[in-house]
């Protein structure tokens, strides 16, 4: 079994494979670094930075990752929302999290629900004020084409980890999601969204973090601190990960249907899973 590690997207990635060459693991690693120089808002010359900023960009990759991140706004009923991106970046979320500071200013939620998205092929056009940001899907989808990759180049036993996104191919493979909390993982993927780790304080002199409400545009307000879900693929997973910490009983019914998963910490440090969870041995 072959290791890979490296550190892109702000995270550490982590790739195990079986049957692919030493080459096929280093082209991996150059599939991430083009991901995340095209779809990292805080890169200035990013297809998604340029999006932002002239309102229109032609990238095939960020059309691609956009056209889910929409699909996923319309499937969990706006609870997952691409359209956040200058509310992100007006609670002091506009540079990498290790550098992030005290806004100046408050968010406006207007501008998300006037924000039209537009994609024809591989150009994509905004319409309206705002900006967009794909933090929420990115890391998922890069990981899923990693593992498509690998398989591809002849691995048979896969396990791509980006920062916790993870998926698997081949074997099965336990995944520890908490001290005392696992899942047994065969052919599909995990995510974990969280609002313990990426906190900061606002101008307001309360905490924030990066799980926001379209509702509100404010830092999300749920039962839950913490949610894992368990889905086919890695984009999916980390899309309704973040869903679910945002509205976690508007999303329980996919979750706990054919071919998911789900795992949700309450705020006194609880654990709660639906029926179907796979614990590992």
């Amino acid at each position: 079994m072959k290791q890979h590690a490296f550190l892109a997207m702000g995270t550490d990635w982590t790739i195990l494979a079986d049957g692919c060459g030493p080459e096929a693991l280093v082209q991996a690693e150059r599939l991430v670094r083009d991901v995340e120089g095209r779809l990292s808002r805080f890169l200035p010359d990013s297809a998604v930075s340029r999006l932002n900023r002239d309102r229109e960009a032609s990238d095939p990759v960020l059309a691609a990752v956009l056209h889910e991140a929409m699909g996923f706004l319309r499937d969990t009923g706006g609870a997952f929302d691409p359209r956040l991106g200058a509310q992100l970046a007006s609670l002091g979320y506009d540079r990498p999290f290790a550098e992030v500071r005290s806004p100046a200013g408050s968010p406006r939620l207007d501008e998300v629900q006037e924000l039209q998205v537009m994609i024809e092929g591989a150009h994509v056009s905004l319409e309206g004020n705002g900006s967009v940001d794909l933090g929420g899907i990115a890391k998922g989808w890069t990981v899923d084409r990693v593992l498509d990759a690998l398989v591809a180049a002849g691995a048979g036993a896969v396990l791509v980890d980006g920062g916790g996104d993870i998926a698997v191919r081949g074997a099965e493979w336990p995944i520890g999601v908490d001290d005392d909390l696992s899942v047994l993982l065969r052919d599909g993927a995990v995510a974990t969204s969280s609002t313990r780790g990426r906190r900061w304080q606002s101008a307001q002199g309360q905490h924030a973090h990066h799980i926001l409400s379209a509702r509100t545009g404010l830092p999300a307000e749920s039962p839950v601190d913490t949610v894992t879900v368990v889905a086919p693929n890695a984009t999916t997973a980390d899309a309704l990960a973040t869903a679910a910490l945002v509205d976690p009983s508007g999303q329980l019914p996919r979750l706990t249907g054919p071919g998911y998963q789900a795992a949700m910490r309450a705020s006194s440090g609880a654990w709660y899973t639906t029926p179907n969870w796979s614990e590992a041995p």
